[in-house]
């Protein structure tokens, strides 16, 4: 292989660091990161991979390394290379071969070879497997959040940021793109050599390529290139207009709000899909999960949303993530709840017709929840010590519950000064990195209004506040009745009085003046508290109250106020204040009545929980003709084919009666639609619902489905989920000992997809057996998987289960593990939560009132 020459701009970018210390731990701890950035000017990476047409073979590769070295006592320099010792070859040093000294995923650079300014590394190397996300005719990198180092040698800290120049040795017939334009091919009679343009600083976890057998499309308006391996031209060519549009919408509208010109080379991005996120916003390079963005003919407004909103979240990051970083990953926090917020307000002009306030409420607030109602609730911004630990950082604290803060911050300091602030955050520091500290000084010098207690609240501690309300006499007090060393969540919510006729808003504002007081008519018995649910926190009411919010909820025309007395309701449920049972029934007249598309669609996914999760089969099966029945029915009257669709996502998901089984058996041979466009995906999906609810023929069904499917990486992801599905327990045992081997796990959506299966509710019995082995994997699973996989695996694994035996063995498990990291105990904690919850409900033997 040939020592790649890189351009004459490139020699005068120079990098270097050190560590004291006489032997090196694993990953990169925090002190280590310091000491490196210390002694930082600038670097440059120079790339070469040979990439071979089977993905069983090695990746041979190299890397030049510029860097500029500030001469310390320092004995090495340290570079991460998380791979075995085997896979490095040969290391020069400022033209001086060397020996290879490697210590706990690091390579050690004798400092007596290195001087002061300009020094070159060269490294030869065979490429690590791990984040390479090799296939049988593609490949594509994933570095996020401390991976680089698995694939390359490299400084694996965000806060390293490097200029990359790039080359990919490849098949012919295959494509490559990265974060730059390739600007030279060349090419001999079966091989080709793309060359790609240096890039901008970038961090490590930010450089990303992906290469193989992709088509691509053009768009001549913005120069966008979209790489597919979707093989329905029809769905490609249906969705290709709308894709390209919400991404020129995207930038234009960062580009205005933020005063800074689309900081990047080149915008393109590539459809995978068995991608492990939704997307990931590599700089001029973002990788989407396929299904992300090619929506079948008939999608949900809720669909519809979703993609743009996912579109405008990763074009965001160009800005919040990529341009401004944050200094360690700590502060992940920060670039996450800017592209959530900020996609908020970009999808707004793209959907005139909805109401985005109910939007936002249904977007962040039940997903918050669900982590801060737990025992793992953790602060906004957490602790981290090493980044080999940073992917247990991510979560809905970060992706739902920041925005939440986020809005209240913006309401605060007021619209301009928030702007303002954030504008000066991005020139001040583009192209580096910055904290959270530095973008609150940036808002806090436009602005007079003190910001420490909201600060310490919101963004240093865990869970959210219990609010209560106390009556007396004309007065009404409301305060935070968990409130502990003056945490007392500053923020804006109302309340509705009512005595069944005559109303009265009333604006509550906890700020400086705490608790809060208000006038109360006398006349005014029942209180709603947190009227249309914009306020964030556990809202307390009295029993009547409680009780008149469940017999009026379809009242109210004001769908932000339904949406906001569900939202209640629902933590009444989950706090055993309100009979589930009595809920259902609630539900199942609500859905009848609601024609609001994101409210229903979070009516459906309640009325599924409560079903399987608050009901015990007996029950189940009392009511489930009933529900079918008119689950069926409100399908085939709704005219709404938005409507329609997630009526139908609820029936595939809960229909279990015998009449109801035949009609899903009717949708997938195609002998009813109801107007709906019946999608391979769906046809999947029905043959898998068949097959666990063990209807007559579903193995025939299954065998049939399989030989259907034309495109290769779903036939592939059918063959892997169908042992999982398997009515022979055998074979459900041998596929959860297959997950035992991290190369099982690799396409991580196909996981998650058969665990759901593999733990469905109609099997939790026979799949107890697989609880504790599956967590005894949490660890090795944090170490190989990316970073929301431990999640999921906790959570598609404890989700359906509700007896007494799974809370005993994950109750143990915490017992016998107090060594588990409070990050992986608080992911645990998260997920078991809801089966916690739906124990204690099963076990007091509530009334059945259905």
């Amino acid at each position: 292989m040939s020592k790649i020459i890189l351009p004459v701009t490139i020699l005068s970018l120079f990098l270097v660091t050190s560590c004291d210390k006489n032997k090196i731990e694993e990953g990169v701890s925090q002190e280590l990161a310091e000491q490196r950035k210390e002694n930082l000017l600038e670097v440059t990476y120079g790339l070469h991979f040979d990439i071979p047409e089977s993905s069983e073979e090695d990746i041979t590769a190299q890397n030049v390394i510029y860097i500029h070295y500030k001469k310390t006592q320092a004995r090495f320099l340290y570079l991460d290379f998380n791979e075995n010792r085997e896979k490095l070859k040969r290391i020069e040093v400022n033209k001086k071969p060397i020996d290879i000294l490697f210590e706990n995923g690091h390579i050690a650079i004798p400092s007596d070879l290195l001087i002061d300014g300009g020094n070159e590394i060269i490294i030869d190397f065979i490429a690590g497997d791990l984040s390479l996300n090799r296939n049988s005719d593609y490949l594509y990198t994933l570095f996020v959040p401390d991976r680089a180092s698995t694939c390359f040698p490299s400084f694996d800290q965000p806060d390293i940021k490097a200029s990359y120049f790039l080359e990919l040795g490849l098949p012919l017939d295959w494509e490559g793109v990265s974060n730059t334009r390739a600007f030279q091919v060349d090419t001999t009679d079966n091989r080709k050599l793309l060359r790609f343009s240096l890039s901008k600083p970038i961090s490590t976890y930010h450089f990303a390529f992906a290469a193989g057998k992709f088509k691509k499309a053009h768009d001549d308006q913005s120069g966008m290139t979209m790489y597919f391996r979707e093989t329905d031209s029809m769905k490609v060519a249906n969705n290709l207009p709308k894709i390209f549009e919400l991404h020129r919408q995207s930038i234009a509208w960062m580009e205005e709000y933020t005063d800074y010109k689309y900081p990047f080379l080149k915008l393109d991005f590539v459809l995978i899909p068995s991608f492990q996120y939704g997307g990931m916003e590599h700089p001029g390079n973002i990788f989407y999960r396929e299904s992300s963005l090619l929506l079948e003919a008939t999608p949900s407004v809720n669909q519809e949303l979703r993609r743009a909103s996912l579109i405008a979240h990763e074009t965001a990051h160009m800005w919040f993530g990529n341009l401004v970083t944050m200094k360690w990953f700590n502060d992940v926090w920060l670039k996450e709840v800017f592209a959530n917020f900020m996609a908020s307000k970009i999808v707004n002009p793209q959907f005139p017709e909805v109401d985005h306030d109910l939007r936002f409420l249904m977007t962040h607030y039940p997903s918050a929840y669900e982590v801060d109602r737990s025992a793992g609730s953790h602060p906004v911004q957490q602790k981290l010590d090493n980044l080999k630990n940073a992917g247990t950082l991510y979560g809905s604290i970060i992706y739902q519950k920041a925005p939440i803060m986020l809005r209240n911050l913006e309401e605060r300091v007021g619209p301009q000064a928030f702007q303002t602030g954030v504008k000066d955050y991005l020139s001040t520091y583009n192209y580096t990195n910055a904290s959270w500290d530095d973008l609150l000084a940036s808002i806090e010098d436009h602005t007079s209004v003190h910001l420490g207690v909201w600060n310490k609240a919101w963004i240093k501690s865990s869970g959210m506040p219990e609010i209560e309300y106390n009556k007396s006499d004309n007065n009404c007090t409301v305060k935070i009745s968990n409130d502990t060393a003056n945490i007392y969540w500053p923020q804006k919510f109302q309340y509705q009085l009512t005595n069944g006729q005559d109303n009265q808003i009333v604006d509550v504002e906890i700020v400086d003046e705490y608790p809060a007081t208000f006038s109360l008519d006398g006349n005014m018995d029942l209180v709603l508290p947190n009227y249309k649910g914009t306020g964030y926190g556990y809202f307390k009411a009295d029993k009547a109250s409680r009780d008149y919010m469940l017999s009026n909820v379809d009242s109210y025309t004001d769908p932000e106020v339904r949406a906001g007395v569900w939202l209640n309701m629902w933590e009444y449920v989950l706090n055993a204040e309100m009979n589930p049972q009595q809920v259902l029934r609630a539900l199942l007249t609500s859905i009848e009545r609601e024609k609001n598309p994101l409210i229903l669609e979070y009516l459906t996914s309640r009325l599924q929980i409560l079903f399987w999760q608050f009901l015990t089969p007996a029950d189940r099966h009392l009511i489930s003709d009933e529900m079918d029945s008119l689950l069926f029915d409100l399908m085939a009257l709704e005219k709404d084919l938005s409507l329609r669709r997630t009526l139908y996502n609820c029936y595939v998901g809960i229909a279990m009666s015998e009449g109801g089984v035949a009609n899903l058996k009717k949708f997938w041979n195609d002998e009813i639609s109801l107007a709906l466009d019946i999608s391979e995906q769906d046809h999947i999906k029905l043959a898998y619902e068949l097959a666990v609810r063990d209807a007559d023929g579903h193995e025939q069904i299954l065998a049939a489905q399989l030989e259907k499917i034309k495109n290769p990486d779903r036939l592939a992801q059918m063959k892997f989920v169908m042992e999982a599905v398997s009515n022979d327990a055998s074979k459900r045992d041998a596929f959860f000992e297959s997950l035992k081997k991290a190369d099982n796990r690799a396409h991580e959506p196909w996981v998650l997809q058969a665990l759901s299966y593999l733990h469905h509710p109609l099997r939790t019995s026979e799949s107890l057996k697989y609880l504790r082995p599956s967590l005894e994997m949490i660890e090795e699973i944090q170490i190989t998987g990316d970073i929301f996989f431990p999640k999921g695996w906790l959570g598609n694994t404890l989700e359906y289960h509700n007896s007494k035996e799974a809370v005993q063995i994950v109750t143990d498990f915490l017992s016998d593990r107090p060594d588990l990291s409070s990050n992986l105990r608080n992911k645990l904690l998260q997920s078991a939560d809801m089966m916690f919850r739906a124990e204690r409900v099963l076990s007091t033997k509530q009334s059945q009132n259905l």
